[in-house]
């Protein structure tokens, strides 16, 4: 009896020991994991530029010219960026990260720590750390550990009412997002360098490198300097991958590159698409493609749409085909009208590259014009007859 009471005191103890360390080895796995390191990227597509010509913008004041066309070169939107830059300065989180991941992916490591700064005022984890992580990388350890230790243990608990019962969130380790180098960037970097120092073959090869990644913004990189060497098919191609992923821009350039070289019924969906984005312009190029089809009804339906937002050559247009007699045939063109008039400044510098080409361009003005000249003479003429009429 004596015997069975002390091997259930030793068993008991045994437990009790058993139990104390598995606690304390609890206490030590909690501390270690104060932090987690998430894999969850954090995006920057917000920023893309599109597929529009950036040029700087003198209105926008935290941004100087030069780190506004560091941005453009990068195919990255300055507004967006001075936009989130404010945020950031108040305080806005996913700002500060965003912002943060993409000086990291351009490799400006000051305009990093100044941007997680924000986020360290603030008290926020993510800028704590990834703070600490750049420091100790430069050798400043002493400051790097100061961060560190103000890294909380875990996240805040929440209790709240949902349904009549108490609900607690939280309480578990700190989930950090790491800044780290976007696959690809390297590679898109060097590209930029590349377009720079004028060598756009090779520009091209390491844009596609970065676009093989995983950074699908380099298609736009790689369609503009094949639109700059004329190569219209490999640039069609590449403007298409970037309509294909939502660049709405892109639509336009593919539109008007078809339209150009003569491919117009396949160019229409994108010139569509380009005019319900906003570019009204295109009712213009949509009517002609109509009118070359021999589709008169559409063709009317668009210089109407076209004539009503505000161009002259469709309303003169409009009113030949609809004069009786008229066949409307002697307007069919080979080459459309253009859809912006304005030269629009490029990445490789030629200020003088338009969207839709200067032939297509001038075919259409001066079609526009012998149309008004005819009509002012015709009035001309009507005008002397009347007045020599009334002098009989």
């Amino acid at each position: 009896m004596k015997m069975r009471k002390k091997l259930t005191f030793l068993l008991i103890i045994l437990a009790l020991g058993t139990m104390t360390v598995s606690c304390k080895k609890k206490a030590k796995d909690n501390k270690t994991s104060q932090t987690q390191i998430s894999n969850k990227p954090i995006n920057t597509d917000i920023f893309n530029l599109g597929a529009k010509q950036g040029q700087g913008n003198p209105n926008i004041q935290n941004l100087t010219p030069e780190e506004q066309q560091k941005l453009i070169d990068n195919q990255i939107d300055p507004a967006k960026v001075s936009e989130a830059l404010t945020k950031a300065q108040n305080g806005d989180k996913e700002s500060i990260m965003t912002l943060a991941q993409l000086y990291y992916n351009l490799k400006d490591t000051n305009k990093v720590k100044q941007i997680l700064q924000y986020g360290v005022d603030k008290g926020y984890p993510e800028a704590i750390y990834n703070l600490a992580v750049i420091l100790k990388q430069e050798g400043n350890t002493e400051q790097a550990n100061k961060l560190m230790a103000q890294l909380p243990r875990t996240t805040e608990r929440v209790v709240r009412r949902q349904g009549g019962r108490r609900v607690v969130s939280g309480g578990g380790p700190v989930m950090i997002r790491q800044l780290r180098m976007r696959p690809g960037a390297e590679e898109y970097n060097k590209a930029v360098d590349l377009v720079r120092a004028k060598k756009y073959d090779e520009a091209k090869k390491y844009f596609e490198k970065a676009y093989d990644a995983g950074i699908k913004e380099a298609d736009v990189r790689i369609a503009l300097i094949n639109k700059e060497q004329k190569n219209t098919a490999e640039s069609v191609k590449w403007f298409q991958k970037a309509a294909n992923r939502g660049v709405k821009e892109a639509n336009f350039e593919v539109g008007a590159m078809l339209y150009d070289s003569g491919k117009q019924e396949e160019a229409r969906p994108y010139l569509m698409k380009a005019y319900k984005a906003g570019n009204k312009s295109l009712a213009m190029p949509i009517a002609m493609s109509y009118h070359n089809q021999k589709d008169t009804a559409e063709a009317v339906k668009w210089y109407k749409i076209a004539a009503q937002n505000g161009d002259k050559n469709a309303k003169a247009t409009l009113e030949r085909l609809e004069r009786p007699n008229s066949s409307g045939e002697s307007h069919s063109v080979t080459k459309g009208e253009a859809g912006k008039s304005g030269n629009s400044s490029t990445f490789l510098g030629n200020s003088d590259s338009k969207s839709l080409t200067e032939s297509t361009l001038n075919n259409v003005k001066s079609k526009g014009k012998a149309e008004e000249e005819k009509k002012i003479e015709e009035k001309k003429d009507t005008n002397e007859n009347h007045n020599n009429e009334k002098k009989k």
